[in-house]
């Protein structure tokens, strides 16, 4: 629903220049207290508010405070709440300033305990606080609802009325205009000259068109047709508040809709539009309709502003047929819509929420008790639900189908299961059956979580647990099964921080009631889940041998597949050094058991981790069973984990192409359903393949939105893999300080933990790659071998990540080229995993080129080295790293291109700031005894092309010149050089691009000149 308001104050001109006076007087030192009265949507806040605005832009200070507007007042909460804005932020006294009322000033506003101090002790308080404030430029006390304070509030108000005027503060409070304490208190402050009051009456009928006016975007009232005015007098009998919700309830039904060029269009009926303040029109008409239609309203009313038409009958006592006469009749008289929608079949609404409110309202409580539980009722009767069952939730790994029994269905009109129950349990809530409201909220979560709301189940599953606290009947079984929902649920969204608690407290209420070991296992398994999810893998297999206890030596087939699956991620995490065998066979084992019996989630699980086992082995055969993973999920209607298998291929993509777009898509999709874990692990590999694409932007913008994500989630792992993302695009920028600083973070929070603990899960090769590459470009070679050496030594007892990502390669050619790497290791299973990996192909190709070279085949490692260039422009810093570290061999050993390769790489550093490596590069040249252009301004106008030619800036100017005509001495003169000079630069140009002649070199210039 739209929100129509005025930017600018209607009709209160006198009262707001009244309470301007009364600031500006508290500013130069005549304090006063003044009290706006009025009825309720009148606009005293409206009025008060631009008043303090505007004492706040003349350098005022504004403390503010509002009494309880429901349930009983909380003493002294308005003052507490204005002291407290006063004690905090800039201009807050100093130490001192107060003197012995500091201490009184803590106690009013719950800081220190009480001690009995008079009440005049903390006016004075208050007092003296204001006087503080307000000592430069004055201080406004706002005090919003003292109809609603307590006595002790009204006390101390009192008190400040008759000792304010010496002050440099002004009190503004608003008020009720009806009888009260409050009212007794400004009229006897009145009566003693210490204070004023400013009723305010309700806007005319040309007060009333500007505000309409206004609210619609006017300055004239000429501009909205003359029967919404007259129909927005009429109705709102010129109290404001009234005035914008009637003209927002037009517009929002389109009754009232604005032309193309400027002003208003009436095209409905604008009756239909009926305030609270005239609820009894709404309720004759009403009575209008036939008995059976009244009923029928009052239990639609119960049911909300939106209302399933089958349940409402039913309720009522109603046939279909006499259900939708009756509501054609609601709907000439105006209270209702005309019909449903496609969208939602046999659904009706009222025409505005108020008229459900005055429906509800003329009921007797014990009415509106009885029909809610009908309503409860007729929602899980057999019509309109299938299996009521209210004894708990099914074990959660059971398999759902497209549609479970409890799920509604056709007759209600398609809405989904967990919108229904929901209702019902409101109504349950309302009708004073909690437990009752407590199962169906565990169903409304469970539906929640088949389509995919994980967030809005856990808050359906919360208010459920909400619900049966302090309920003495509360039975055990519907407590462990919204305990059981939850802690699923919050696996899912990745929130475990809960699960531990509620773990307890579940097999707590299930070892109270007796349960079934199967049913306590089931408690455990969650356990382990979450504590995967957090990856805390001891924690984990604990969990996983309390449930295996549990069940006893011969599992049941259902329950042998979730702990397998379970299991097969914490051992593959672990430090067992048969990890990866290990867990591939309880995955395999998993699977196999889940698809015989029908589980479909546990299925999605062990796929899921037999990918995982995989990927360090065959990339190919990995992404057969994440494809196997997402058709599952599909088949099923699991979105979770569809999203997952999503993410694995997206992880494959990367690994293997470099590619972003299945990782963007599937992070998107994630998001969207609420899988906040997930869109975590999606920016981790987004942030790495950015940094292998050296794209540094995107790079830090992926990596903010996982340490959004990782904060939000309050986990601390995942935090801790955002700090290791921030030193991976460090390194790929050479900066060692923030490496460093971020690296020193994750190692303390480590505290010795190896480092598997944390990289086992996110790829462990970015640790080897992070500080071995930022040593490579700061031309540090002895620095990153023993780097690389220490990662690989840690990679060795991490099988499970071993060769997916990261520095193997780089290692492999520095080795290669310092003679500690041979056609052995070349010709393994390392290198035939490494030509899997995009980033890691060309530096395996180029170590092979390498061996070539030296064994004096100069052909063969030419040949080698320009294939292991082929497909990477997607990873340009890889390319020039083969460029800068196989050039050396290629001096050396006399093949390939080794000039042309250096001044490609020198070029490449260069432009990305990567200094010392250009630099590195140039000396190189030097010795080879290529000539090496320096650096001077303007060398980055020079086309690539001819920069990889060396071609200077100077030369380059010379060359531009020659291309619009000029001969040798007008070159010289525009450029304050000799004809001689200017004949030099030519004859290194002719040299530099290949041309035999003058005409060659202008012809050249000429399709520089022209894009080309």
């Amino acid at each position: 629903m739209s929100s129509l308001s005025s930017s600018v104050l209607v009709g209160r001109e006198p009262e707001r220049d009244l309470l301007t006076a009364a600031v500006r007087s508290a500013g130069e030192g005549r304090g006063s207290s003044v009290f706006v009265l009025g009825e309720p949507g009148i606009g005293k806040s409206r009025l008060v508010e631009e008043a303090a605005d505007a004492a706040v832009r003349t350098g005022l200070r504004v403390l503010r405070g509002r009494a309880a507007s429901a349930g009983r007042a909380v003493p002294l909460r308005p003052l507490a709440e204005a002291v407290f804005s006063g004690l905090r932020g800039e201009g807050a006294p100093a130490d001192g300033d107060l003197g012995p009322y500091e201490p009184l000033l803590s106690r009013l506003c719950g800081l220190a305990p009480p001690d009995g101090a008079p009440l005049v002790g903390y006016a004075e308080a208050v007092l003296r606080l204001l006087g503080t404030l307000g000592r430069t430029g004055g201080c406004v006390l706002v005090l919003e609802d003292l109809h609603d304070a307590d006595a002790d509030t009204l006390t101390i108000v009192d008190y400040l009325t008759d000792n304010l005027p010496s002050q440099r503060a002004v009190l503004l409070a608003t008020l009720r205009g009806g009888p009260g304490p409050a009212l007794d208190l400004a009229e006897a402050a009145v009566s003693r000259r210490t204070a004023r009051t400013l009723r305010l009456a309700r806007l005319g009928p040309a007060h009333t068109a500007e505000l309409a006016a206004r609210c619609l975007g006017h300055d004239d009232a000429g501009h909205v047709p003359a029967e919404v005015l007259d129909r927005v007098h009429a109705v709102s009998e010129g109290v404001p508040f009234v005035v914008e919700e009637l003209l927002t309830a037009m517009v929002d039904s389109g009754d009232l809709v604005r032309r193309q060029g400027d002003g208003w269009t009436v095209t409905g009926s604008l009756n239909a539009h009926v305030p609270a303040t005239v609820a009894a029109a709404v309720l004759q008409r009403v009575d209008h309709l036939e008995p059976p239609g009244v009923a029928l309203l009052e239990a639609a009313a119960v049911l909300g502003r939106r209302f399933p038409v089958d349940i409402a009958a039913r309720v009522a006592g109603l046939d279909r047929a006499t259900a939708l006469r009756q509501l054609r009749h609601a709907a000439r008289a105006q209270l209702v819509t005309d019909g449903t929608t496609a969208e939602e079949p046999g659904w009706h609404t009222f025409r505005h929420a108020l008229t459900a409110d005055a429906i509800t309202h003329r009921l007797l409580p014990v009415e509106r008790a009885a029909l809610c539980l009908a309503a409860a009722d007729a929602i899980e009767s057999a019509d309109a639900v299938e299996g009521a069952d209210a004894t708990g939730p099914e074990p959660r790994d059971a398999g759902r189908s497209a549609r479970r029994a409890g799920e509604p269905h056709g007759l209600i009109g398609g809405d989904s299961g967990d919108d229904l129950y929901r209702l019902a349990a409101e109504l349950c809530v309302a009708g004073g059956q909690r437990a009752r409201a407590a199962v169906l909220l565990t169903r409304a979560g469970r539906q929640a979580v088949v389509r995919g709301a994980l967030l809005t189940a856990v808050e359906l599953l919360d208010r459920g647990l909400e619900l049966t606290s302090g309920v003495a009947d509360a039975p055990p079984e519907a407590v462990a099964g919204l305990l059981e929902e939850l802690l699923g649920t919050l696996v899912l969204t990745g929130d475990v921080q809960r699960v531990p608690e509620l773990g307890d407290r579940l097999d707590g209420v299930l070892s109270v009631w007796g349960a079934p070991p199967a049913r306590r296992a089931a408690g455990f398994l969650a356990r382990a889940r979450a504590a995967a999810t957090a990856q805390q893998w001891e924690e984990g297999l604990t969990a996983v041998r309390r449930a295996r206890e549990l069940l006893g030596a011969e599992p049941d087939p259902a329950s042998r597949a979730a702990l397998d699956a379970v299991a097969a991620h914490l051992v593959l995490n672990s430090q067992r050094p048969d990890r990866l065998e290990s867990a591939r066979a309880l995955a395999e084992g998993a699977v196999a058991t889940a698809e015989a019996v029908g589980l479909p989630e546990v299925s999605c699980k062990a796929l899921n981790m037999l990918g995982y086992c995989l990927r360090p082995q065959d990339l190919a055969e990995a992404e057969r069973v994440f494809e196997r993973l997402v058709a599952t999920a599909e088949t099923h209607a699991l979105p979770v984990w569809r999203i997952r298998g999503l993410l694995e291929l997206g992880v494959l993509d990367r690994i293997r192409t470099t590619g972003t777009d299945r990782l963007l898509a599937v992070r998107k999709a994630a998001e969207e359903t609420g899988a906040v874990l997930m869109t975590a692990w999606a920016d981790m590999h987004l942030t790495q393949a950015h940094v292998l694409r050296d794209e540094h932007d995107s790079a830090l913008e992926s990596a903010r939105r996982l340490r959004t994500t990782a904060d939000r989630l309050r986990l601390r792992e995942v935090q801790l893999i955002g700090v290791g993302m921030d030193a991976v695009i460090a390194a790929s920028r050479g900066d060692r300080q923030k490496l460093q600083a971020a690296l020193h973070v994750v190692e303390s929070a480590l505290a010795g933990r190896s480092a598997g603990a944390l990289w086992g899960y996110a790829d462990t090769s970015v640790w080897g790659w992070a500080q071995g590459i930022c040593s490579l470009l700061r031309e540090e070679p002895d620095r990153a071998m023993a780097e690389f050496t220490e990662a690989d030594r840690a990679m060795r007892a991490l099988p499970s990540t071993r060769g997916v990502t990261g520095f193997l390669g780089p290692y492999l050619l520095l080795r290669t080229a310092r003679g500690a790497a041979g056609w052995e290791e070349l010709d393994g299973a390392v290198a035939d995993r490494l030509t899997q990996v995009h980033w890691d192909r060309p530096f395996a190709g180029w170590s092979r080129a390498v061996l070539l070279g030296r064994e004096g085949r100069a052909a063969e490692a030419a040949k080698a080295a320009e294939e292991a260039l082929a497909g990477t422009e997607a990873i340009p810093l890889a390319r020039h790293l083969c460029l800068r570290l196989g050039a050396s061999a290629a001096l050396a050993d006399g093949w390939g291109q080794p000039v042309e390769w250096l001044r490609a790489a020198e070029q490449f550093f260069h432009d990305r700031g990567t200094t010392r490596v250009s630099a590195a590069c140039r000396a190189m040249l030097r010795e080879a005894g290529s000539p090496v252009a320096r650096r001077r301004e303007g060398h980055d106008t020079i086309p690539q092309e001819l920069r990889r030619a060396g071609v200077t800036a100077r030369e380059y100017e010379v060359l531009r010149l020659l291309g619009r005509g000029l001969g040798n001495q007008e070159i010289a003169e525009q450029l304050f050089l000799s004809p001689r000079t200017v004949e030099k630069h030519l004859a290194s140009l002719r040299n530099r691009t290949d041309r035999s002649g003058r005409a060659a070199l202008i012809t050249l210039a000429r399709r520089y000149a022209t894009g080309q």
